[in-house]
Order: C-alpha cells, then sequence, then structure tokens
C-alpha cells in the first residue's frame, strides 16, 4: 500500500498560515511563494478638539486633497476671542498694579509683601490670558501634511462633542506595504530584503524593500508582520489596496 502525505497551505487575512505544527516551510518557498499585503499611509490622524464652538466652515470634503499647513476646519470664536480680550486686558491691570507696588515700595510708601502680592495677581492674570491664546489656536484645524481626507464627521454649524474626532486625514504622498509570513521566514528576510509588490486593484507591478520587522510573532498562526516601502508611489494608488508580494532572495 502507498501512503500519500499531503502538506496543506492556507491563506489566511494578508499572509500565509501554515496549518500542522510539523509543517516544514521549504528552502525554495520564499522565493516563489506569493505573501497577500496591504497599502497603507505612511501617517494618519483622526484629529478632535476640546473647543466647544459651533463649526463655521468646512473647506475639505470626503476624498478631497490638502497641503501641509491648510486650514481643514474653522470654528465660531468669537465668545473665546472676548474672553481673550478681556484677560489680556487684566492683565495690563495687574501689571500697573505691580509696577505701581514696586515704585511705591522704593519711597517706603508699601512693604514687601504688598509687592509680592501685586507680583502674584499679575502673574496669574498673564497666565490665564496665555492660556485663552492658547485656545483661540485651536479655531484653526491645520493639516500636518500633504494628504487627503479620508473621513468627514462633522459639518458646518454643528457644535462638536468634546473629543470625539472631527475629521480623519491621511498623508498619501507615499505609501508602506504591511505583509504577514511565517515565522520562519525570519531565518532569511532581514530589513533590506527586496520584492516584487502586485496590486490587484491597479494590475501594476512595484519593487519594494523590507524597512521593518514585526516586534513579536502571533505564537496561533506562528507569522510575524513586516513592513516595507515601494521604490516608487503608482498612479491612482490609494491606501487599503492589496495585492501579493513576492521576495528575490533567501530560502529557510
Amino acid at each position: 500500500m502507498v501512503k500519500i502525505h499531503c502538506i496543506w497551505v492556507g491563506v489566511v487575512s494578508a499572509g500565509i498560515l501554515l496549518t500542522g505544527a510539523a509543517t516544514p516551510v521549504l528552502t525554495a518557498d520564499i522565493n516563489r511563494l506569493p505573501v497577500r499585503g496591504l497599502v497603507r499611509p505612511l501617517h494618519q490622524a483622526a484629529i478632535a478638539t476640546d473647543l466647544h464652538a459651533r463649526v463655521a466652515r468646512v473647506y475639505f470634503k470626503e476624498g478631497d486633497s490638502f497641503g501641509k499647513g491648510d486650514v481643514l476646519i474653522e470654528f465660531d470664536c468669537e465668545r473665546q476671542k472676548a474672553e481673550q480680550a478681556a484677560a489680556t486686558a487684566q492683565s495690563r491691570e495687574m501689571k500697573l498694579a505691580f509696577d505701581s507696588a514696586s515704585y511705591l515700595i522704593t519711597k517706603g510708601a508699601v512693604g514687601r509683601f504688598d509687592v509680592e502680592i501685586s507680583r502674584a495677581r499679575y502673574d496669574k492674570a498673564a497666565a490665564e490670558a496665555a492660556a485663552l491664546r492658547a485656545k483661540l489656536k485651536q479655531c484653526f484645524l491645520i493639516a500636518p501634511y500633504d494628504g487627503r481626507v479620508a473621513d468627514l464627521l462633522v459639518e458646518a454649524h454643528e457644535i462638536p462633542t468634546n473629543g470625539k474626532p472631527l475629521i480623519k486625514i491621511i498623508e498619501d504622498t507615499a505609501f508602506e506595504i504591511e505583509l504577514i509570513v511565517p515565522s520562519r521566514w525570519l531565518r532569511t528576510i532581514t530589513i533590506g530584503v527586496s520584492f516584487e509588490f502586485y496590486i490587484d486593484e491597479l494590475g501594476e507591478t512595484v519593487d519594494g524593500k523590507i524597512t521593518r520587522l514585526g516586534a513579536a510573532v502571533d505564537p496561533v498562526s506562528q507569522t510575524v508582520k513586516l513592513i516595507g516601502v515601494l521604490d516608487r508611489k503608482p498612479n491612482r494608488a490609494i491606501a487599503g489596496m492589496s495585492g501579493s508580494a513576492v521576495f528575490k532572495g533567501g530560502g529557510s
């Protein structure tokens, strides 16, 4: 009787799961087996604010591109501006009182204790004015980098909840590729190893290289995450696209 032994290779999410605890990875597999990967942005952010104010204007809608330094969302901050003006005036008043006390002590008209009280009042008023000036900077949500709006969660005339994300943005000037590979491949794959990545949605192949290795192996699937960058940004590529990577060298 002839016994037939089968090795099952299953594809799991963005990588390859080798089923069976004793199943080996063939030496040539790393050169010929494709692994699934995901296109993701270098940077992404969900921007929120603790400013309690009405949204005056939204400058970019979902899918729009913006540049670093552009205003994404503007708030109606008339009340905050008035509060800051009042605090600045009070700070000037306390400064005059402190200057007056500092002069009078030279004439013996007041004691040092009075001067210190004036100084403390001025310091407090100046700090409150500075805090309100900083608060006014939140009246404009400024783009931290070139990118696109991934999701818009607020509209003009709304008063958003404190701490709730208002807009989600991504940097689309360059992308990373996230790959999940069998952990045994770490014997061969190191930072700098090259691969070819085929993007399903575009039908285009782009060269890339590994830049970071995962910090931990998944103990259940015995896989590890790898992060790579592409040599160039494919035309029309956007975050979330998927594809397959084939490595160019090495074996375990």
